[in-house]
């Protein structure tokens, strides 16, 4: 009996002792309390104004595959270099495409595929179609860009209902959704705010948990409003937003007009320098 008795107090002694011990490598604050990181934000930069480097402010260098110089591989006519064909989109010759790509390569940031006649829309047969050419555009981009971030500029907003199959396919080999958030001359926070949200949820329809990168532009994006800047407290606004909801922002926009109006880069500036 003595021995029995003994053996359950030592087995009591060392289960309080293992106790103990767990209790003391423990972290004595829940995971709520405990202090998180903040969340990295990067506005990555496609502007093409005269002598403004937006990299001085802390802008990280993209780049852009126009459409327009896809289409000159083969000899399709083009509206400009850095615009649209006049019609659908043909397949250059895979060489001189996968060339033209490695052009675009010296930047840091992603590289985003501006393809905007190969929208997935329209009937089941031209999304197909369009479907196809993506992807042999993806597939000859990332076999000479293994390590690049690649997506598609503004195919998240460009993609029909019925056709998110089809977009789910080709994000599966996308890294990120670029879509455009360019600001209308009817928009305040709050309508652009929705548009946001919108494209959110839409990324989140087709392919959960695929980074989203808004581009942003300076000017208003509609001819009620063409040549003139957002203003400075709107501009704001959307990056702010963007910085809450994503972990990038790029920006787009060029020409001369943007080294004379600066409220828009004063705006960025103040952004750049006092986020986390």
């Amino acid at each position: 009996m003595r021995r029995l008795l003994a053996a359950v107090i030592g087995m009591l002694l060392l289960t309080a002792c293992q106790l103990g011990a767990s209790a003391a490598s423990s972290p004595t604050t829940s995971p709520s309390t405990q202090a998180v990181a903040p969340r990295h934000f990067t506005v990555y930069d496609t502007t093409f104004y005269d002598h403004l480097d937006l990299t001085q402010y802390g802008a990280v260098k993209a780049d852009i595959i126009y459409e327009g110089r896809v289409a000159a591989l083969s000899g399709q006519p083009v509206r400009s270099p850095n615009g649209r064909p006049t019609t659908e989109l043909v397949l250059p010759p895979k060489g001189a495409y996968q060339k033209l790509v490695r052009q675009h390569l010296a930047n840091p940031g992603p590289l985003v595929l501006d393809y905007e006649t190969l929208y997935l829309k329209g009937t089941p047969e031209v999304a197909k179609r369009h479907f196809r050419k993506l992807s042999t555009l993806l597939t000859w981009t990332r076999e000479v860009a293994p390590h690049k971030q690649i997506g598609f500029w503004d195919l998240l907003g460009n993609t029909g209902r019925p056709y998110y199959p089809l977009g789910r396919t080709l994000a599966a080999h996308e890294d990120v959704f670029l879509p455009s958030l360019y600001t209308s001359s009817t928009d305040s926070e709050a309508s652009w705010q929705h548009r946001l949200d919108k494209a959110r949820a839409q990324a989140k329809q087709i392919a959960p948990g695929k980074p989203v990168y808004p581009f942003l532009w300076t000017q208003f994006r509609d001819r009620p409003g063409a040549g003139r800047y957002v203003s400075p407290a709107l501009w704001s606004y959307e990056l702010q937003a963007c910085s809450k909801a994503t972990n990038a922002v790029v920006l787009w926009g060029g020409g001369q007009h943007g080294n004379r109006n600066t409220a828009w880069l004063d705006a960025l500036n103040h952004f750049l320098t006092h986020r986390s």
